[in-house]
């Protein structure tokens, strides 16, 4: 479904890729959700009502931020007007997770179009800032200082052998040298390994360097170790704002009974916007003319006006010469949510009515 402009909203949410919990999972853990999950829909099952608190414990959404924003999502969509009954999350099957994400799901909304994809809350593992990293050839870890330092043993490249490397690959020694020593143990472990039984290819740059078992040599050594680095995962909440506003007309719009006795022939719609999401709060109507050539409405509207301004809150009126429940159903029309109605006692003692769409 495309609309005539695509407009996203994200969050990058960044983790410690072993340690996922949230501090204010607890405040949204009993919030039941409709899930679809991936084995429900292979199997050609219904989704399945369940806490957030059940669908992490179980495994069914893999950590508990990737759970809290999916919570915090579905709280945002509720907020501005959206059903509660129309929204799912649908979890992405095998064939279509992105190679590197450890779970996604999406938030749909069913509207004239079935159920329609709106958002999509992914767990992108470290692979954002590992590109990054590599593209731009900087260090992006996060270093945690640790409460306990601790010793390890570590294999690093002698510094006889880094001197060599760089002679032996002359204009292109210093890059190379300084790749092999930016290796995670684990990398290097691989190289002095195949060092053993013979050459080891190493690509730096989009290029092939091959080292033999005489030019890099290994040593263990132990290293006091007073930073935990690690580069950063990444929970992504991804909205596409265009559609989210398309199914919010679908929810909010509804039309008015008509009653029987009424001689009006159209058909009056009712945009129930939440206050949230309205683009205009309230309106202000005067209860006829009378009031609306009087000073007194005229010197209260300007000091109500001016408060409604120095509260942030967005407002029309409407002085025109139809009846106040005509009036009102206009503005229905238009999804204001709150009137504010100036009639004669406003005169007497400055109250007003307000009346409440809903």
């Amino acid at each position: 479904t495309r609309q005539r402009e695509f407009t996203q909203a994200e969050i990058e949410y960044f983790v410690n890729p072993k340690q996922k919990d949230h501090p204010k999972f607890a405040l949204v853990e009993s919030t039941v959700l409709i899930l679809f999950h991936a084995d429900a829909q292979l199997n050609a099952k219904d989704p399945v009502k369940m806490t957030v608190g059940e669908a992490v414990r179980s495994g069914l959404i893999n950590n508990e931020t990737l759970g809290y924003f999916i919570v915090k999502t579905w709280q945002f969509l509720v907020s501005i007007g959206l059903k509660k009954e129309y929204i799912r999350f649908r979890q992405h099957l095998p064939t279509e997770m992105a190679h590197y994400a450890c779970d996604c799901w999406d938030a749909e909304i069913f509207g004239s179009y079935g159920w329609l994809e709106c958002v999509g809350i992914a767990d992108r593992s470290a692979f954002d800032l590992t590109a990054h990293a590599n593209a731009a050839k900087c260090d992006l870890q996060y270093k945690e200082s640790l409460e306990k330092p601790f010793e390890r043993e570590v294999l690093i490249l002698t510094k006889k052998s880094g001197v060599d490397i760089m002679k032996a690959f002359k204009k292109d020694g210093k890059m190379v040298k300084e790749f092999i020593e930016s290796q995670p143990q684990e990398e290097l472990e691989c190289i002095a390994k195949k060092l053993e039984t013979g050459d080891a290819d190493v690509q730096v740059d989009g290029r092939s360097f091959t080292l033999t078992k005489g030019l890099a040599v290994f040593e263990r050594k132990k290293e006091k170790v007073t930073v935990n680095a690690f580069t950063p995962g990444v929970i992504e909440p991804s909205f596409g704002i265009d559609r989210i506003f398309s199914m919010l007309l679908e929810h909010v719009y509804s039309a008015r009974p008509k009653d029987d006795k009424e001689d009006d022939k159209q058909t009056r719609g009712v945009l129930s916007f939440a206050a949230s999401s309205a683009p205009y709060k309230c309106v202000i109507l005067p209860l006829d003319q009378r009031i609306a050539r009087d000073k007194r409405y005229l010197e209260m509207l300007d000091y109500f006006t001016r408060e409604l301004c120095e509260q942030g809150l967005s407002f029309t009126s409407d002085e025109s010469n139809a009846t106040i429940g005509r009036r009102y159903a206009r503005n229905d029309e238009l999804g204001v949510p709150f009137a504010v109605t100036f009639d004669f006692e406003t005169m007497e003692d400055s109250s007003v009515t307000l009346r409440e769409r809903d």
